[in-house]
């Protein structure tokens, strides 16, 4: 029986440069078939020419006005991919060579999964590794591939982080939950897998199926204010999932609970220094917020605001 084909997803912005390493890693993949589908998200370099350049007929290109990643990703796997699997790829990493064998061999162990998750490894900008890898500590973990039967948990937890460029997944079933959401900044992956996790399992392969590029020029800076508009994201993430998660997950709901703490936290944190916030953040954001948290998280707001930040304040001068 033949292997199905596999699209791979590459969402990419001005990065010709490094589209010459991203690309060559895709074509050298061992599975076969596949498409690569290259979604330029209005870049003004020679990306285009870049991607022409390989002439390989499993390439195709498509181009768009600047919209964003959750945007560029919804457009190629809803409108535009033919495989039966899709795989994520970003244009500053790079894949091992088996990389798609790898995460689909998982998939086909455990058929009742929704996504295959691996491991990664850093690589500076020379595409080096630095020696840092990216593994999860799970209980029953060991050489092989791991299935975790409440998926939502393994990723809004998290049990375990999916980084995109280390899944894999079926097109039925980004079509079943709608693709992604442009609300997010920053999210919008961890709620496509989380979305995808209510559907079923996950599968963990403890093997690395990524290089993920570190030290390079990001899509996010470090100022105050896309840190700020950072967190607001992460803000809508647990806002939407306290609202749809079904009653009867009440420690789920408490670990979602903590973690939008931690966040409003980190949003007054960092509105310390800020003079004016972001447009980005809607100004009722904090009302929204508390109202999801039960007393007890409400009281350790309060505490902290009141009482930790001035303090630390007045400790630094």
């Amino acid at each position: 029986m033949s292997n199905p084909l596999i699209s791979i997803v590459l969402c990419t912005y001005n990065r010709a440069d490094m589209l010459k390493e991203a690309i060559p890693s895709i074509l050298a993949q061992s599975y076969e078939p596949v498409e690569i589908l290259v979604v330029d998200d209005g870049s003004t370099d020679n990306t285009k020419e870049v991607v022409a350049g390989y002439g390989d007929d499993r390439i195709r290109y498509y181009r768009q006005e600047n919209k964003g990643l959750a945007a560029a990703r919804t457009v190629a796997c809803g409108q535009l991919a033919r495989g039966e699997y899709i795989a994520f790829q970003d244009d500053d990493d790079i894949m091992p060579p088996h990389r798609i064998t790898c995460l689909y061999d998982a998939m086909l162990r455990y058929p009742q999964a929704v996504l295959a998750a691996g491991d990664w490894e850093m690589i500076n900008v020379e595409g080096k590794l630095t020696g840092e890898r990216i593994t999860f500590d799970i209980e029953g973990k060991n050489d092989n591939p791991l299935l975790i039967d409440d998926g939502y948990k393994a990723v809004m937890w998290p049990m375990i982080t999916p980084l995109p460029n280390a899944t894999l997944f079926r097109k039925s079933d980004g079509d079943r939950v709608g693709w992604l959401d442009v609300m997010f900044s920053r999210s919008s992956d961890t709620d496509f897998f989380g979305r995808l996790g209510n559907l079923g399992p996950v599968v963990y392969v403890p093997r690395v199926v990524a290089y993920y590029r570190s030290g390079h020029a990001r899509m996010w800076s470090d100022d105050v204010n896309n840190s700020l508009v950072c967190e607001y994201s992460s803000f809508l993430l647990y806002e939407k999932h306290l609202k749809s998660l079904k009653n009867d997950r009440a420690e789920m709901r408490e670990r979602l609970q903590s973690r939008m703490l931690h966040t409003l936290t980190r949003l007054a944190f960092l509105a310390r220094n800020c003079e004016k916030m972001p447009e980005a953040i809607n100004a009722d954001y904090l009302t929204r917020g508390l109202s999801l948290l039960g007393m007890k998280d409400r009281l350790s707001y309060g505490w902290y605001v009141n009482v930790k930040l001035p303090l630390r304040k007045i400790i630094k001068g």
